[in-house]
């Protein structure tokens, strides 16, 4: 049997523990970080035309991201601001990092 070759971007966010009832009360799925138990982990998973939309939508320029427009871009303001690092992993397994 073939293993199917991954094809998603795989996106974490690293999100301060002190807004853990708003991801409760909008239903997102988390996971406290293994790294800090200050953080907890959302995990999304884009298609490579979502990945696009994404960059498409961006209004910012890439030097200026930072984990906080990620965080407004793919979830909402009021989380954004409780945004300490975002990675993306792309499907050659490259790393993209922002804290």
């Amino acid at each position: 049997m073939n293993k199917k070759e991954i094809k998603d971007y795989l996106v974490q966010l690293e999100i301060d523990i002190d807004c853990e009832e708003l991801l409760d009360a909008i239903g997102l799925d988390y996971e406290r970080s293994e790294d800090d138990d200050t953080q907890n982990v959302i995990t999304l998973r884009l298609d490579p035309d979502e990945y696009k939309e994404m960059l498409g939508d961006c209004m910012w320029e890439f030097k200026d991201l930072n984990e906080e427009r990620l965080g407004c871009m793919l979830l909402n303001g009021e989380l954004a601001e409780y945004c300490t690092k975002v990675t993306i992993i792309k499907p050659n397994k490259d790393v993209i990092s922002f804290s």
